[in-house]
């Protein structure tokens, strides 16, 4: 049982960075099908679609706060596992992924009451009309129903991964999203439910995918085991967790502050349509950095346990392929959306002035997506070494010292271009800065290994 995670240290490094990446890849390709597909559908509901596309777009900010929680425990209590398994201090491992769950449990109760009480304000906030609150309200009062099964699916999955288990992560998601894409139809359009049978049919979807994570984390063939009768929240844990779950806190929190601030100033300079538009461009964005977060996901297990196993070369050699593969990905599936937008564009709606105005912004907006790779790369060795403060740096940076203030200072001069020129100027910036925090940081834990 043991055996398995110590393929870390062993197997050919290009055989096992692609067993853990294919996994991990249409894991999150799978995943991103929960949301997109309820996009695709909603879209095309009979004459309210692009108002209750517009409205499920509205309500991003705060479906990213509740998956953002869930960081905690899959960015920060899972490689923290992988070094304990490097280590091989199996009690210590388990001690991380049982004070993982605490948090996540903790995170459910107060999320789910926190946004019941707030979301009519919160989605005014966001930049609700009067012709989309209600379907973004309708959405939302579900959806946080199962905001339990967010935190356990997402949040635990890494645990499974981090075992070297990617297969069973990618079908713990598979059965999510295959549920999802059934049951969204049946309950959009065949018992005429809209934007609430979307919802309805994620949270049925969560609630299948997090039910099969947790009897796989109490099964014989989990090598650290989740038993909630041994639930506690370790103090001297929780603080290591939180200190590698900030950075990827904070990516996808920003996410939600950004959306935040630029429907509601794309509601200002454009109005509906331009929310409408920013959504779609928000969906390509979901499906454009799989690929690369995908080889981030799989890389950061192995990356973790040879570090806490201080294979030194081994780190030397992950890296390497690591930054090769993420920048190689990135430039092709960048540059496919650069070149070919209409074609993702479509898909989102059969409105053509709607799909003329997307295609159109989308090159711009993406035009710093070929290296986004590096900015990724650079985010999964930071949490591999438990560098902290350097990753919470590089997260802050792209989003709330570049973008949100060019977003709100640019449209002064170019109107509602000015929000789509923030977008590659802050991805840009925030790329550079991460590829110089990285070749410092590898020299550093170079001569510390």
């Amino acid at each position: 049982m043991e055996s398995r995670e110590k393929r870390f240290a062993t197997e050919p490094l290009n055989r096992l960075i692609f067993s853990m990446v294919l996994p991990a890849f249409l894991a999150q390709l799978i995943n991103a099908l929960y949301n997109i597909v309820d996009r695709v559908y909603i879209g095309r509901i009979p004459g309210d679609g692009e108002l209750a596309l517009t409205g499920l777009g509205i309500t991003f900010p705060i479906l990213q706060i509740i998956a953002a929680f869930s960081a905690f425990s899959g960015s920060g209590g899972a490689p923290l596992a992988s070094r304990y398994l490097g280590k091989q201090e199996y009690n210590k491992a388990q001690e991380v992924l049982l004070t993982s769950v605490s948090l996540l449990i903790r995170f459910s109760v107060i999320l789910t009451v926190f946004f019941y009480i707030t979301k009519a304000p919160l989605l005014n906030l966001f930049g609700a009309s009067e012709n989309t609150f209600q379907y973004a309200n309708d959405y939302l009062s579900i959806y946080l129903l199962g905001t339990i099964f967010v935190q356990f699916s997402v949040g635990l999955n890494s645990f499974i991964s981090g075992q070297g288990n990617s297969k069973i992560a990618m079908f713990s998601v598979l059965i999510g999203a295959v549920t999802n894409i059934i049951l969204d139809p049946i309950f959009i359009f065949g018992f005429n439910l809209g934007v609430q049978g979307a919802a309805i049919a994620t949270v049925i979807s969560q609630a299948c995918s997090a039910i099969w994570i947790v009897c796989f984390l109490k099964s014989k063939k989990s090598v650290i085991k989740l038993d909630f009768k041994k639930l506690k929240l370790k103090k001297e844990l929780v603080r290591p967790i939180f200190a590698l779950g900030i950075s990827p806190f904070i990516m996808q929190s920003t996410n939600s502050l950004v959306n935040i601030v630029l429907n509601s100033s794309f509601e200002h300079y454009g109005g509906d349509i331009y929310v409408g538009a920013m959504t779609i461009l928000s969906s390509i964005a979901t499906v454009l950095f799989i690929p690369v977060d995908a080889i981030r996901q799989g890389v950061i297990p192995i990356l973790s346990y040879n570090y806490g196993a201080h294979n030194k070369q081994r780190v030397l050699d992950v890296i390497k392929r690591f930054m090769i593969f993420a920048l190689t990905t990135s430039l092709v599936t960048g540059s496919i959306v650069i070149m070919f937008p209409s074609i993702f564009v479509s898909i989102f709606s059969p409105n053509p002035e709607l799909v003329n105005l997307t295609s159109s912004l989308a090159p711009i907006f993406f035009i710093g997506a070929p290296f986004f790779g590096i900015l990724m790369g650079t985010q999964g060795c930071l949490l591999s070494f438990g560098l902290a403060k350097n990753s919470i740096i590089i997260a802050l940076l792209r989003k709330i010292i570049l973008l949100i203030p060019l977003a709100l200072i640019l449209p002064h001069f170019f109107g509602v271009m000015g929000l789509i020129y923030a977008q590659p100027i802050a991805d840009i910036g925030s790329i550079l800065c991460a590829a110089i925090s990285l070749t410092i940081c590898v020299k550093r834990i170079v001569r510390t290994m």
